[in-house]
């Protein structure tokens, strides 16, 4: 009876069982919205290539996905062309535009959705995930989503290649900047190749080592890939670009970067005038006033036994808000800058305390706050003095290297004659400067100079015979960009992109160390900045009408390999003996300081 009993529950249970689970089925089917996509009415049954007739062939096995409301199948009906010379004969179409990619989970107007977010916006990939299930109710998972932007940045790369391919071939010529950007030091770096005509990206590449053969490599795969000359090159005068051009195109114009020479020249003077900010900061913070703890408290006239801080706590903001200068590339220094602001305060202080009471502690304090200042200033006058003079002779440099004039087609101007004045201006102060420090140093030949460091102690003439010879290693390439079509003066702009590029990553990963995201995707990234957000969005709105999933095949292999590459030896590598070896080392070390004990030790 119990067996019986048994059995019919179970039966009962499965059947019921077996109920809910149709029943599931077909409310999850009912969800399921069938979409017919039929040939285009506007091309009325005709063929797109040749204008003949279509006719029907057959239904696709159908496609689900999901869109922001619901699930869809999509079913394509297949036609083909009737017109037995056409190209299209026999092969099953249909030119209907897109509404989800092949063989994806997602409608078109979610990944559209999701690159916007991504590549305009720059959400990342958690927010990307909150945002669309809080928005839509659409659940990814954020690793999903990652993948999907991964696709994207190969989608806009191909797209961005294959407009500067048109527009860089039409030009027929390109003035190439190239410079290389090291993440870390623990990989390959990344190479970047741009045509300063049309300011488009012609290549990047990690290249491991940069030598010259490996550049003019590099720069005749793109001479024939888009079949373009060679009419200039942009650099910062590394080693292996100058023998490169010089070894392979001789005649070719080569301009050296104004900013990475006057950098190389202001380089000393900012070591120098750092460690004048350095001390003065120091000298400020180590006042008495400053530096005493809060806790501490003297009687003062009229305010009785109070906290020294406290008393002079509006002095101390304005000390500390003058050690706060910082310095701006090729114009302001902060040395000098805190240098004379408290000058002026230790002025303005003596000033104001010659009609105070002298015995009233307050007044007592600040002399001596005073004179302390000024004894720092005394001590570090002619460091400052050095700063100053060299920031002078900086700036008639910079001055001389002169503007661009503007190539307006209505006023003539001699370009020649233009560059031979600042040629000659520029000779001139590099002369005079030799005259001043030939001799000095044991230097009496520009033959004997020898690059060297920017250091804090180097003296001042040693400095300005640096810069001779910087300016002799120069001079040949600093006024090239006059016989170009554009003033193609620097490739200081590549340097904002990596700049850019690097800023971008720290605010996605979160940390600063992204070596390995710039060697992974750092290309795509590149090439997105140098376009804009425009011709981004521009490609993000033809994402279904351009979408070809074998271009993309190479692209997402390469970016598998770099991946691989990079993360090949994340894997914690165990050591199976270490434990065991660390305890030994334990033992050792106590059985050593056991036997170094000595008797009397033992006694005590």
């Amino acid at each position: 009876m119990n067996v019986n009993l048994i059995l019919i529950s179970t039966i009962f249970l499965y059947v019921l069982s077996m109920i809910m689970s149709i029943q599931r089925g077909s409310k999850s089917k009912s969800n399921i919205k069938s979409d017919y996509i039929t040939y285009p009415e506007e091309f009325n049954h005709k063929c797109i290539a040749c204008g003949c007739g279509v006719e029907f062939c057959y239904p696709s096995g159908g496609h689900t996905y999901a869109g922001f409301v619901n699930k869809i199948k999509e079913i394509r009906k297949l036609y083909r062309c009737t017109n037995l010379e056409c190209n299209l004969f026999n092969k099953p179409l249909n030119p209907t535009p897109l509404n989800v990619l092949p063989f994806k989970r997602y409608s078109l107007a979610v990944w559209k959705w999701i690159a916007k977010e991504a590549k305009i916006y720059g959400q990342k990939p958690v927010q990307i995930c909150e945002r669309i299930q809080g928005e839509f109710g659409v659940e990814i998972s954020e690793g999903t989503i990652r993948n999907y932007i991964n696709e994207i940045d190969e989608y806009l790369s191909n797209q961005i290649d294959k407009k500067t391919l048109e527009i860089v071939s039409n030009q027929g010529e390109i003035i190439l900047a190239l410079d290389g950007q090291k993440p870390d030091d623990k990989g390959p770096s990344l190479w970047l190749f741009v045509d300063l005509l049309s300011n488009r990206v012609l290549n990047i590449c990690l290249l491991t080592s940069a030598d010259h053969l490996t550049l003019h490599s590099k720069v005749e795969h793109i001479l024939n890939a888009y079949k373009v000359k060679l009419k200039a090159m942009v650099s910062d005068k590394q080693n292996s670009i100058i023998k490169m051009r010089d070894t392979f195109y001789p005649k070719v114009p080569h301009q050296y970067c104004h900013f990475h020479f006057l950098q190389n020249l202001w380089n000393h003077i900012e070591v120098k005038d750092g460690n004048l900010h350095k001390e003065l900061k120091k000298a400020v913070n180590n006042l008495y006033i400053v530096s005493a703890a809060k806790s501490v408290k003297i009687k003062f006239d009229g305010l009785g036994r109070v906290s020294i801080r406290e008393v002079f706590h509006e002095v101390e903001i304005v000390l500390k808000s003058i050690i706060k200068a910082q310095s701006r590339k090729f114009n302001r220094l902060r040395g000098i800058n805190v240098y004379e602001k408290v000058n002026k305060f230790v002025k303005e202080t003596e000033q104001v305390l010659r009609v105070e009471d002298t015995d009233h502690k307050i007044v007592e304090l600040m002399k001596r706050t005073s004179e302390s200042l000024r004894k720092s200033l005394e001590v570090l006058e002619d460091q400052y003095k050095v700063c100053v003079e060299l920031n002078k002779s900086f700036q008639v440099i910079r001055k001389a290297l002169g503007k661009e004039p503007k190539r307006d087609g209505k006023n003539e101007i001699n370009l020649l004659e233009v560059k031979e004045a600042n040629i000659n201006a520029l000779d001139a102060q590099f002369k005079k400067i030799w005259k001043d420090v030939k001799g000095t140093c044991g230097i009496d030949k520009k033959a004997e100079l020898r690059s060297f460091q920017p250091q804090k102690d180097t003296p001042k003439d040693k400095i300005k015979q640096e810069w001779v010879r910087l300016y002799h290693s120069y001079r040949r390439g600093l006024f090239t960009y006059y016989n170009l079509p554009i003033p193609a003066k620097t490739n200081s702009p590549m340097e904002g992109k990596f700049g850019q590029e690097k800023s971008l990553f720290i605010s996605r990963v979160g940390k600063k160390k992204v070596g390995s995201q710039i060697r992974i995707h750092g290309g795509a990234v590149l090439k997105q900045l140098y376009v804009g957000k425009e011709e981004v969005k521009a490609h993000v709105r033809t994402l279904g009408h351009e979408y070809k999933r074998e271009e993309l095949k190479m692209g997402l292999e390469s970016l598998a390999k770099r991946t691989h590459e990079e993360t090949k030896d994340w894997k914690n590598k165990i050591n199976m003996s270490a434990g065991l070896k660390a305890v030994l080392s334990k033992v050792k070390s106590l059985q050593k300081n056991k036997d170094s004990r000595t008797e009397d030790d033992f006694v005590g």
